[in-house]
């Protein structure tokens, strides 16, 4: 378990938003020792701003290297680019754009940029709670591929000694998917503990999976909810429910592909 984040991408155009996910971005490097790659998409509609002075000054402060990539263009297109360019570990968004100095950067940005990347995507709403990673939310539902993500939440909870929140839900009340759900809850914290990591362990059925999630981070002031983006079965976190959490929570949501090729090997238990 040595994997580490080196390079972070994140897109920024001096939204709330974008500058919320620049704050967390900040955080996550500071901590990893990373390289901060800031990629901002020029829209000729709108005159320039000089957003490079709003970020300089956090980044020296902290002892960050700083990389400005200026791109013109489709906003979640150039992004992909720019992270199969630098190769890189982790993409911030903020969730929402309309305020910013580029007000097409909305929602559906920062979905196509989780939809389309190789690496996790941590998207961040504007009035997104001012916490660190020290409390993170870990969804698991009833399919096999819910546990992919459990190795990055050991990555970050080693970083930020971080009590991760070991979350079964689902909204089927059946007796068969309460014990799925269980038995993967405990097998994920017997995982924990061989790595040392602090948990807590709760199930829960019957409601709004996104709902569920978001007010159960809320409830242990999380600062991360993580979750699979195309695996987690019953639909919870594909379509709208997906919108509902990148779009909606609070929390910041980090979200894994099970392409991930960090991923490989590391699901099974």
């Amino acid at each position: 378990m040595n994997y580490q984040f080196k390079k972070i991408l994140i897109g920024f155009d001096n939204s709330a938003s974008s500058l919320m996910a620049m704050e967390k971005a900040l955080e996550v490097c500071k901590a990893f020792g990373a390289e901060l790659y800031v990629v901002n998409v020029k829209d000729p509609k709108h005159g320039d701003t000089d957003y490079k002075k709003i970020i300089e000054n956090q980044a020296t402060a902290n002892n960050i290297i700083i990389n400005f990539l200026e791109r013109k263009g489709n906003v979640s297109k150039e992004i992909h680019a720019a992270e199969k360019e630098i190769n890189a570990d982790l993409i911030f968004m903020g969730a929402h754009g309309l305020n910013g100095f580029q007000p097409y950067w909305i929602g559906s940005n920062a979905m196509r940029v989780v939809g389309s990347s190789s690496c996790p995507v941590i998207t961040v709403q504007a009035d997104s709670a001012k916490t660190n990673f020290s409390e993170i939310i870990l969804p698991l539902d009833n399919s096999a591929e819910t546990r992919q993500k459990v190795p990055y939440a050991v990555v970050l909870a080693k970083a930020f000694n971080s009590v991760i929140h070991v979350l079964s839900v689902s909204r089927d009340t059946t007796e068969e998917t309460k014990n799925r759900i269980s038995i993967y809850g405990k097998q994920t914290c017997e995982y924990l503990e061989k790595y040392g990591i602090k948990y807590t362990f709760e199930l829960l059925q019957g409601k709004s999976v996104a709902a569920t999630c978001i007010d159960y981070a809320v409830k242990q002031n999380a600062g991360l909810i993580m979750m699979m983006t195309e695996t987690e079965s019953d639909s919870w976190f594909m379509g709208t429910v997906a919108q509902q959490l990148i779009n909606h929570s609070p929390v910041p949501v980090l979200s894994i592909h099970s392409r991930d090729l960090y991923l490989t090997g590391e699901s099974g238990y």
